[in-house]
């Protein structure tokens, strides 16, 4: 008579055990590889917030106090963790026309919950850049404005308890900060 040849319950026990081990090393490795692709997500998030301010801010400061002849406004102005930034660069064909009426030539930028914020003219403050804890201007050696930033990630890191902050300067020369272009009287 031949014998049907089976597992016997202690191989089955040892097979179990073997096959909860490798289960729960592969469970752990995939965790741990979702908890460093978050955290990779966010410090890239807030860099990409840090690198993309000097592109945005630029096109802004720097032709701040474009065309102040006989005009009440300053150009800039400067108060805690804010700047007012007026440049009269758009008009009829081209020309500035002594007026801040075009978009983008009254603008006033503050850090409000925890985003870089931008007022446009008479509008309402809209977000920029988020991420944003710290927003700093400093305007004592004009025509040079020096900007610092401080962006932080949306939240924690995991495994870390507290936001990994990046701080940056930048520095803009306001290259037409002159009561007029011209030499002579343009009206």
């Amino acid at each position: 008579m031949q014998k049907n040849k089976g597992f016997s319950l202690v191989e089955m026990m040892i097979a179990l055990l073997i096959s909860t081990i490798l289960f729960l090393a592969f469970f752990s490795i995939v965790s741990q590889f979702q908890i460093w692709s978050s955290n990779l997500n966010l410090l890239m998030e807030r860099d990409a917030n840090v690198w993309l301010a000097p592109l945005l801010l630029s096109r802004w400061i720097t032709p701040a106090g474009n065309n102040r002849w006989n005009q009440n406004w300053s150009g800039v102005a400067v108060q805690t963790g804010r700047i007012e930034i007026n440049s009269d660069i758009h008009g009829p064909q081209g020309f500035p026309d002594s007026e801040l009426s075009a978009s983008f030539e009254a603008l006033v930028l503050r850090c409000s919950k925890s985003n870089l914020r931008v007022k446009s003219g008479s509008g309402s403050f809209q977000p920029l850049i988020k991420n944003i804890a710290d927003f700093e201007v400093d305007s004592e050696n004009m025509p040079l404005i020096s900007v610092r930033l401080k962006a932080v990630t949306d939240r924690p890191l995991f495994v870390l308890t507290e936001n990994l902050s990046e701080s940056t300067e930048f520095l803009f020369f306001l290259r037409n900060y002159r009561l007029n272009l011209f030499s002579e009287d343009p009206r």
